[in-house]
């Protein structure tokens, strides 16, 4: 690795962690991909309030409402910056992106569809698709008897479409052992409950013999909108896990037929779980293949690799390509430091969330 690389300074900022509920659910997965870039030669910092002014590069988030705060980290900060975006079909505000378009090194996220790299392309920022990973440090096999056939770990209201194989797996298997932790699943008899991000996520996961994931509908509509793959296909693999998945379109990008079972149909998922739980012989080559897979290439080691090799990329091209802001562009986007940090497409996108929200709640 170039020696440019091992010598930044790179400090990310806010990413949404000075929530509580976003640190437990997110922070132990930031702080292995820190540790990975550290472990490569960087130097990682962190910034909640104020951006790390030595600091080489400059990372920040857009969308949820986090698109002002990242403007005025921007403005006080004098180098490069990297955007971690969402997938364009849900954030793309282009006249924010124009505006600090001299700013921007590169955009990267989970999204693998065409739609966000050519609306990205379309005003001349590279965008990067960089998965989620795990640590196989924090997430691995145990030798632990099972107290559970089926658990799932997430939220019910983080999308739609969850409830359409849910409520089929309870009328089946409602004789089983099943644990459902996250907010939204009181209509089954679990309560509003949550767990961090670390070992004891990974203790639960190996007592159990099924570990569930559901992609929602918005992160499986397609290659031509919209296809990002959730931290669980990648934790489940390497804590070892027998996962049965929905969204092949989703999962087959990163484990095949051998690695993680994968069915759309809710019908057919349902089914799986039950064979599976009913011939426990044929997991074992499941939970082996998917860790080995994981640790192969899925790793935040290797995502820490990819990032910065993005980086050594983008930076050997970037200086004196792009025409420096103007001082009355410099003034036109003091507004992204001073009005609300969402713009129309976004706040209606908020609305319908709410909305659905609402309806899943009380239906």
């Amino acid at each position: 690795m170039a020696a440019t690389q091992r010598n930044l300074t790179i400090d990310f900022f806010l990413l949404g962690l000075d929530h509580p509920i976003v640190n437990a659910w997110f922070g132990g997965m930031y702080s292995s991909f820190f540790n990975a870039l550290r472990e490569l030669g960087c130097t990682v910092t962190y910034s909640a309030k104020t951006p790390n002014k030595d600091a080489d590069i400059l990372v920040v988030t857009t969308g949820g409402s986090q698109d002002k705060s990242s403007a005025i980290a921007m403005q006080a900060f004098d180098g490069p910056v990297i955007l971690y975006v969402g997938p364009a079909k849900s954030w793309f505000r282009q006249g924010f992106l124009e505006r600090w378009r001299d700013r921007i090194l590169f955009v990267y996220g989970i999204d693998m569809s065409n739609f966000t790299t050519r609306m990205y392309a379309n005003i001349g920022i590279p965008y990067f698709h960089l998965p989620f990973a795990s640590d196989p440090v924090i997430m691995r096999p145990l030798k632990m008897q099972k107290l559970y056939d089926v658990v799932f770990v997430g939220n019910a209201g983080s999308g739609s479409g969850r409830h359409n194989y849910v409520k089929p797996l309870m009328h089946v298997a409602h004789s089983r052992k099943m644990l459902f932790i996250g907010p939204g699943w009181e209509r089954y008899g679990f309560p509003n409950q949550s767990i961090a991000w670390g070992n004891l996520l990974n203790i639960l996961y190996n007592l159990t013999n099924i570990c569930i994931n559901i992609s929602n509908d918005e992160e499986r509509v397609g290659k031509d909108l919209r296809l990002d793959a959730n931290p669980r296909l990648f934790d489940l693999a390497m804590a070892g896990c027998l996962q049965v998945s929905n969204a092949p379109q989703v999962v087959r990008p990163y484990f095949d037929e051998s690695e993680v079972i994968a069915v759309d149909r809710p019908d057919e998922w349902v089914s799986a779980i039950m064979y599976y739980l009913e011939h426990p012989e044929e997991t074992e080559s499941f939970r082996i293949a998917a860790r080995d897979h994981a640790l192969a290439e899925h790793t935040w080691n290797h995502r820490a690799k990819q990032f910065l090799a993005e980086i050594e990329k983008q930076l050997s091209i970037w200086k004196g390509s792009i025409p420096t802001a103007s001082i009355l562009m410099k003034m036109v986007r003091l507004r992204d430091t001073t009005l609300p940090s969402y713009g129309l497409q976004e706040g209606i996108g908020k609305l319908k969330r709410l909305i659905m929200r609402r309806l899943y709640r009380y239906s």
